[in-house]
């Protein structure tokens, strides 16, 4: 988590639309389910070119995550089946769900 926050902060740091200052800072915000959240707030001399440094950033940060080795974990479901009896499976027509009528 440390590497990440340093890496972070070294991103917007780099960035030549984010002021020195106030300096950018990493915070550690939140344990989700998944995920330990990070904010990284940066401040820019206007908002003209908000949205674009927000994916400069965004594609600066992923880059040195890469380089870093640090991966992303996305969230994964397990699901178990009872396998002591035959499974059934069925095929539906699923075109009545949007129309409302039965599948002719």
């Amino acid at each position: 988590m440390v590497q990440a926050m340093v890496l972070m902060k070294e991103a917007a740091e780099e960035h030549e639309n984010v002021l020195d200052d106030p300096a950018p800072s990493v915070t550690f915000e939140n344990f989700g389910d998944n995920a330990l959240s990070l904010f990284l707030r940066a401040f820019l001399p206007s908002l003209e070119n908000r949205v674009s440094t927000i994916t400069d950033l965004h594609k600066a940060i992923n880059h040195k995550f890469n380089e870093a080795g640090i991966v992303i974990a996305f969230p994964q479901r397990d699901i178990h089946l009872d396998t002591s009896d035959p499974l059934r499976i069925s095929i539906e027509d699923a075109r009545h769900l949007a129309t409302g009528r039965d599948p002719v």
